[in-house]
C-alpha cells in the first residue's frame, strides 16, 4: 500500500472519527444502554436508531465533500518531470515518485524528495523552508539536495533517494492539502464553545444524578433527562455543519476560478486586512514588450546586439523579460559561450562568458540597473544610466541593463568588479484587465494594498497609482530596509504601501511584520514569492506560477488573474454570514436548554424532555432551517456585507444569549401552567411545540439580524419554509406511529391557541431585541 493511499485512509478515518466518537454520541449511546438495562426497550431502540442514522448521514456528507475537494486538488495539483530510462519525459505527481527515479529540475520547482544531483546547469537552491537560511546557494554535481528546497536559478537532473512521503516537505504541505487541518478562526471558536459546553454538561449531569437520588426519581427518568440535556447543551453538530458549509463554499469558489487548497481558506478570504502582491504578473500582464534599446557611447549598436544575443541564446532563460528581448532583437548569434550563470532574484543578475575572436574574452551580465550602479567604472556612463532609469521609471517603464567586464570569470558577487554598460532595454507591460476594479473592491472594504516588487521604485509607484492603489507616496526600497533592525521592521513596515527593489528574503520579513497589524494575504507567482506565501496568513498563487509557490499556497487563481479574487471573497463573505446565522441557531438552543433547566430546577421540576423529544425539536429548529441556510450560502445575494473584523464569538454569541432568556421563561410558563391544570393534558408535548415555535421564530429574526436585511426573495423562502414546517407538524401529529415514536401527544385546540398567543408575544419581544442587536451590533 502506497503512503499516498495510506494518507487518504487516515483522512477518511479521521472523518469517521469526528462524526462517530463525539462526546454527545458517547453519552447518548450510554443512555441507550442504560435504557435497555432498566427495561425501557422501546425508547432505547428508537433512540439508538436515530443516533445511528444521524452518524451515517453525517459521515456520508463529510466524506462526499472531502472526495469532491480531493478531485479538484488532483486535477490542479503541481506535477514534477520524471525522466524515464529511454529518455522520454512525463509529468507525475510528487506522490508517484519512487526511489532511484530521475527527476528534472527547473526554475521555480520545489524539490519533491531528497536526491543526488546527476547533472547541473547553474543550479541554485534555497532551503529556507527547511533550515531557515534565507540565502540561495549553488549546487554541484554529486551533491545531495533536500526535499522542500526551491530551485531559484538554473536547473539540473537528480536521482531520488527517498520517496515524497518520507520527506519533510510532505509533512509541511500536509496541512494545506488536508481537509481537516488548519482550522479557520470560526472553526477554532466553535471548538472552544463545544469544549466549554462539555464542562457545563458534566456539572449539569452531576446535578441531575444527585437530584434524582435525593427526590427518588425513577432511574429511567434520570437517564432520559441526561440524554435530553446532552443533546441540548452541546452544539456538537455545529462543528460538522461549519465544515460542510466551508467545503461547499470551496466547491463553488472553484466555479469562480478560485481554487481553495485548504478548507479554512473559505473563511480566510473574507478576513484579509493587508493584501500584499508583486507588480508584475499580478497588477500587470506577464507578457512584456521592448519599447526601445539604448546603447552606451562606448560600444556600437551592432556589437551590443551581438553580445546580448549570445546571452539570450546561450543562457536558456525562458522568462518573459528575456523572451521579449529575443523577439525585439530578432537575431541569433552563434558565438562561442563559456560558463553561464542563470539569473537569480536573490542575486538580481545572470551572466555568460563570451569567447569570440571579434570580442576576445568578455563576460556579459544582465539584471537590474541598481545592482550595477556602484560598480560602473566610468562616472559619465553611470550618470547617463541613472538619468535614463529615472526618466523611464517615472513613466512606469521597466528597465533591464546589460553590462560587460573583461575576463572569463563569472562573478557571483560584484564587489571589486569594474563594469561598463553594454545596452539598456526599456520594456512595458499593460495592467491586467479588471485590475482597477479589483483594487477598488478591496480598498472599499478597508483592505490596505501593499506592493512588494523587485522593480525600480519609480516604476512600481507609477504602475500602482495607475491601478488605483491608495497612498502610493509611502514608498521604501530594499536598500533602505537593509539598515533596519528587528524593532524597525515591527514599528515601521506598516507605514509603507510600496516596497521596491526588494530581495526575496525581505518579502518574508515584510509579511511577518504586517501580520502583527491584521490578517495578511500574499499574492505571488514566482519562486521568489514562495517564502512570503508560506509566511502569510493566507497564501495566494497563480495557477501558471512556479510549482513551489502553487504548492505552498492555500488559494490558487486558476485563470492567473487577480481580478478573479473579489468573486471568491464575496462568496467567502456570504459563507461567513450564513455560518453566523447557523451558529446562532445552535447557540440559541444551547442557551435556551440551559436557562430552561435552571428555571425549572429552581421551581422544583425535572427536565420535561426525553432524548427523542429533542430529536423532533432539532428537525424543525435546526435541520430544515439549516437546509435553507446551505442554499443561501452557495447562492449569494446581489450585495453581501463584508465580513466583520470582530472575533466570531463577540459577533455571534450575544444575540442568542439574550434572546434565549425570554424563550426559556415562555416555555417554563407554558409547562408549569399546563402542569397545574386539572384536565391533566401532556405538559411535555406543549413544551416541545412551544420550543419548536420559539426556535423557528428566532431563526426568522436571526436571518435579518446577521445579514442586515432580508430581501424579498428570502422573505418568500422563509414564508414557504414556515408553511412547510406547519404542514409537517399538522400531519405528523395525526400519525399515531410518529407521535408514539417521538413521545408526544396531539394537543387540544385550546392548548394550540395558548401556544400561538405565547409565540406571538415572544415574536414581539424578539422583534425589539433584533432591532437593538441589528447588524451594527452583531457584525
Amino acid at each position: 500500500m502506497s503512503q499516498s493511499y495510506g494518507r487518504k485512509i487516515r483522512e477518511i478515518w479521521h472523518l469517521v472519527f469526528r462524526n462517530v466518537f463525539l462526546l454527545v454520541n458517547l453519552i447518548i449511546f450510554a443512555v441507550v444502554g442504560l435504557l435497555f438495562f432498566f427495561g425501557d426497550f422501546k425508547e432505547g431502540l428508537f433512540l439508538g436508531i436515530i443516533i445511528f442514522v444521524s452518524m451515517i448521514v453525517g459521515t456520508a456528507k463529510d466524506i462526499q465533500a472531502w472526495l469532491a475537494l480531493e478531485k479538484l486538488n488532483f486535477l490542479t495539483a503541481a506535477r514534477v518531470v520524471r525522466v524515464n530510462q529511454d529518455g522520454t519525459e512525463e509529468q507525475v505527481l510528487p506522490e508517484e515518485i519512487q526511489k532511484e527515479d530521475s527527476i528534472k529540475l527547473a526554475l521555480g520547482d520545489q524539490i519533491p524528495c531528497d536526491g543526488l544531483l546527476v547533472s547541473v546547469s547553474g543550479l541554485e537552491v534555497n532551503e529556507a523552508l527547511i533550515t531557515g537560511e534565507s540565502r540561495s546557494f549553488s549546487k554541484t554535481e554529486g551533491e545531495m539536495v533536500l526535499a522542500g528546497s526551491i530551485v531559484t536559478s538554473g536547473g539540473g537532473l537528480m536521482r531520488a533517494r527517498t520517496t515524497y512521503e518520507e520527506s519533510r516537505i510532505a509533512q509541511m504541505t500536509a496541512g494545506i492539502q488536508n481537509y481537516s487541518a488548519n482550522p479557520s478562526p470560526i472553526q477554532r471558536s466553535i471548538k472552544t464553545v463545544v469544549r466549554y459546553a462539555g464542562y457545563v454538561l458534566a456539572v449539569v449531569i452531576a446535578f441531575v444524578i444527585v437530584r434524582g437520588l435525593v427526590v427518588g426519581e425513577l432511574p429511567t427518568l434520570v437517564v432520559k433527562n441526561i440524554g435530553a440535556l446532552t443533546s441540548m447543551l452541546v452544539p456538537q453538530g455545529l462543528v460538522l455543519a461549519t465544515a460542510l458549509l466551508f467545503a461547499y463554499g470551496a466547491l463553488h469558489s472553484f466555479k469562480r476560478h478560485v481554487l481553495l487548497q485548504e478548507i479554512g481558506a473559505t473563511e480566510k478570504l473574507g478576513r484579509i486586512k493587508n493584501l500584499c502582491m508583486d507588480k508584475t504578473g499580478t497588477l500587470t500582464e506577464n507578457t512584456l514588450a521592448v519599447e526601445s534599446m539604448q546603447v552606451s557611447g562606448g560600444v556600437s549598436r551592432e556589437d551590443a546586439e551581438k553580445l546580448v544575443a549570445v546571452y539570450v541564446g546561450k543562457l536558456g532563460d525562458s522568462s518573459e523579460t528575456i523572451l521579449a528581448i529575443e523577439k525585439f532583437l530578432n537575431r541569433k548569434y552563434n558565438g562561442e559561450a563559456g560558463e553561464t550563470l542563470p539569473f537569480s532574484s536573490w542575486r538580481r543578475y545572470g551572466g555568460v562568458v563570451v569567447k569570440d575572436g571579434h570580442f576576445g574574452s568578455v563576460t556579459v551580465l544582465a539584471g537590474a540597473p541598481e545592482a550595477f550602479f556602484p560598480y560602473l567604472a566610468d562616472n559619465s556612463e553611470k550618470q547617463w544610466l541613472e538619468e535614463l532609469v529615472e526618466t523611464r521609471a517615472a513613466a512606469g517603464k521597466r528597465v533591464v541593463c546589460f553590462v560587460r567586464l573583461k575576463g572569463t570569470v563569472l562573478p557571483r558577487e560584484l564587489p571589486g568588479a569594474e563594469l561598463s554598460v553594454l545596452a539598456v532595454f526599456v520594456l512595458h507591460n499593460n495592467l491586467r484587465e479588471g485590475t482597477r476594479e479589483a483594487i477598488s473592491f478591496f480598498q472599499a472594504r478597508g483592505v490596505r494594498i501593499r506592493i512588494i516588487s523587485g522593480d525600480n521604485p519609480g516604476t512600481a509607484r507609477v504602475v500602482a497609482f495607475s491601478a488605483g492603489v491608495n497612498d502610493t507616496e509611502a514608498i521604501i526600497t530594499g536598500a533602505e530596509m537593509e539598515k533596519w533592525n528587528e524593532d524597525d521592521f515591527r514599528q515601521k513596515t506598516r507605514q509603507y504601501t510600496i516596497f521596491a527593489r526588494i530581495q526575496p528574503e525581505q518579502k518574508e520579513k515584510i509579511v511577518e511584520a504586517l501580520k502583527k497589524g491584521g490578517f495578511t494575504a500574499m499574492v505571488g507567482d514566482g519562486a521568489n514569492d514562495a517564502l512570503a506565501i508560506k509566511k502569510a496568513d493566507l497564501g495566494i498563487a497563480m495557477f501558471d506560477g512556479a510549482p513551489a509557490t502553487r504548492r505552498l499556497a492555500a488559494v490558487v487563481l486558476t485563470t492567473n488573474s487577480f481580478s478573479e479574487l473579489p468573486s471568491g471573497v464575496k462568496l467567502a463573505d456570504n459563507i461567513i454570514e450564513n455560518t453566523e446565522i447557523f451558529a446562532s441557531i445552535f447557540f440559541n438552543q444551547t442557551f435556551l436548554g440551559f436557562f430552561l433547566f435552571v428555571i425549572l430546577s429552581i421551581l422544583g421540576y425535572a427536565y420535561p424532555f426525553a432524548p427523542l423529544n429533542i430529536t423532533l425539536i432539532n428537525y424543525f429548529t435546526i435541520g430544515m432551517p439549516g437546509l435553507l441556510i446551505l442554499y443561501w450560502a452557495i447562492h449569494p445575494r446581489e450585495k453581501v456585507n463584508p465580513a466583520s473584523a470582530k472575533p466570531f464569538l463577540k459577533r455571534v454569541i450575544s444575540f442568542p444569549l439574550i434572546s434565549s432568556i425570554p424563550q426559556a421563561l415562555g416555555i417554563a410558563a407554558v409547562f408549569v401552567w399546563e402542569l397545574s391544570r386539572s384536565e391533566g393534558s401532556a405538559p411535555n408535548s406543549l413544551a416541545v411545540l412551544t420550543f419548536m415555535a420559539f426556535g423557528f421564530i428566532f431563526f426568522l429574526f436571526a436571518a435579518g439580524a446577521y445579514s442586515g436585511v432580508v430581501v424579498r426573495k428570502r422573505r418568500e423562502q422563509l414564508f414557504w419554509l414556515a408553511v412547510f414546517e406547519f404542514f409537517l407538524l399538522f400531519v405528523g401529529f395525526r400519525i399515531a406511529f410518529l407521535t408514539e415514536f417521538f413521545g408526544v401527544v396531539p394537543p387540544p385546540l385550546t392548548s394550540v391557541i395558548q401556544i400561538l398567543l405565547v409565540a406571538s408575544a415572544y415574536a414581539c419581544v424578539q422583534y425589539l431585541l433584533t432591532r437593538f442587536y441589528g447588524r451594527k451590533r452583531v457584525g
